[in-house]
């Protein structure tokens, strides 16, 4: 079995299956557009919300002077993207919310198709579409009392205020997926070609691209993928130590990214252009505690789904370490790393724990599904053994207890979806009769 999820979606097209191109889905696409341009209009409307002011940034830009782009930001591919539609003659606030509504398209059809070829076909299109549009609103646990305006201090897979955050979100589903297929890839060559196995170069060059379109998004994800790949992939050239060809590879394909990166850190600490803030380094008890009580109640189902579905190889799925690894040292950046001067209440290190979170839902939720089904399976089989009176009796109550318990797992997963559901919806709610910025 296969986890390469761009080789599965080839499998899958070749095949023939598109499984889930129906009315149903393109509903409830348009839906999602629909209510998404008319929030990100509202949100233009606010002069004090990200919305607005990156706009506001991207109206100055002028293509034929390229410093009125490069001495005002380090990441432009949003903003480059409104200033076309601007500079054409499209309204400012409609030129930026429909380019944050083809962001959030984009991000719910990536997610929904990641969903429906991990699930193989196992789960209905009509449970895809609506999981994937849940995905495209989910924000962290409500709790009365503690995080009345659901966001603030404590984050969300998705947001709704910040615009390249919306766009970062595109290019993590395209980065990360084709990352790991470069390792699914060489692991299949290994098999036969063992020392001599590499990657065609074409895939290292479209690695190394992605990575770069991701960083010209925002920078915050990229600066937890660094080193959750680094360390992932030391690890397996300590496993692998005659593929140092293939491994070189992948360095060659992040050294661009790194260097980009570098010189966006530049640009915030003030080194490049002298309008930005400083970076203070050290963890405290406080910044150690929000840090993961942010990660917990942004990802309370996937977390807890991970424990109620745990089985023998479930982490031969790497994607799903890697995952892991990511929101390990977007934890660890939330600690360790704070803003100064001008940009001490932007948050920026705290960004990379938001995508490692949304990553972690769409890489789980498939597997709870799968985990579902055949959890019915065995309980079917279990009750036909029983009826046929094929299996001790010892071994009978002990297959019951097993899966009372795994019952137990799901209900309570159940509930905390159902909670982060209600969550996402109260904080649209919060934002629309409370007219706050985020």
């Amino acid at each position: 079995m296969t986890f390469d999820a761009v080789e599965m979606d080839r499998d899958l097209r070749k095949r023939g299956n598109k499984q889930g191109a129906d009315l149903f889905q393109w509903s409830v696409l348009l839906l999602l557009t629909a209510f998404s341009l008319y929030m990100f209009l509202w949100e233009y409307a606010n002069p004090y919300s990200d919305l607005h002011i990156h706009a506001r940034i991207a109206s100055e830009f002028d293509f034929s002077n390229l410093r009125s782009i490069t001495s005002r930001l380090a990441y432009p591919l949003w903003h480059l993207a409104v200033a076309v539609l601007y500079q054409v003659g499209i309204p400012l606030n409609w030129a930026a919310a429909l380019i944050c509504v083809a962001c959030k398209a984009a991000a719910f059809l990536l997610m929904r198709r990641y969903l429906l070829v991990m699930t193989g076909g196992r789960v209905s299109g009509t449970l895809v579409t609506l999981s994937a549009l849940l995905l495209s609103i989910v924000t962290n646990l409500y709790i009365p009392g503690v995080n009345y305006g659901v966001y603030r201090n404590f984050g969300s897979p998705m947001v709704w205020h910040n615009p390249t955050q919306l766009a970062v979100i595109v290019t993590m589903f395209l980065s990360v997926p084709y990352l790991m297929h470069c390792w699914y890839y060489f692991q299949e060559r290994s098999r036969s070609d063992g020392a001599t196995a590499i990657l065609p170069w074409r895939k290292v060059l479209t690695l190394a691209t992605l990575l770069m379109l991701s960083l010209s998004a925002k920078p915050t994800f990229i600066q937890a993928l660094i080193p959750a790949a680094a360390a992932f992939f030391l690890w397996q050239w300590i496993r692998h130590p005659k593929n140092s060809r293939y491994f070189l590879q992948i360095i060659l394909a992040f050294l661009p990214a790194v260097g980009y990166f570098l010189l966006q850190y530049l640009y915030y600490t003030g080194v490049v252009v002298p309008y930005t803030s400083g970076v203070e380094i050290g963890a405290t008890l406080q910044s150690t505690w929000q840090a993961i009580r942010n990660m917990l109640m942004m990802c309370a189902f996937p977390l807890f789904a991970l424990v109620a579905i745990r089985e023998k190889g479930m982490f031969r799925d790497h994607t799903l370490v890697m995952a892991l690894l990511i929101a390990l040292f977007a934890m660890l950046e939330a600690m360790f790393f704070r803003e100064t001067g001008l940009r001490i209440n932007h948050g920026n290190f705290n960004w990379a724990s938001m995508s490692a979170a949304l990553l972690l839902w769409v890489v789980v939720m498939p597997k709870f599904f799968l985990a579902i089904g055949d959890y019915q399976a065995q309980r079917a089989a279990l009750r036909e053994q029983a009826k046929a009176g094929v299996i001790p009796s010892a071994v009978l109550a002990g297959s019951q207890r097993t899966l009372s318990l795994r019952s137990a797992g799901f209900l309570i997963s159940f509930m905390l979806l159902v909670w982060h559901l209600y969550s996402s919806l109260f904080y649209l709610y919060f934002l629309l009769t409370t007219n706050n910025a985020f």
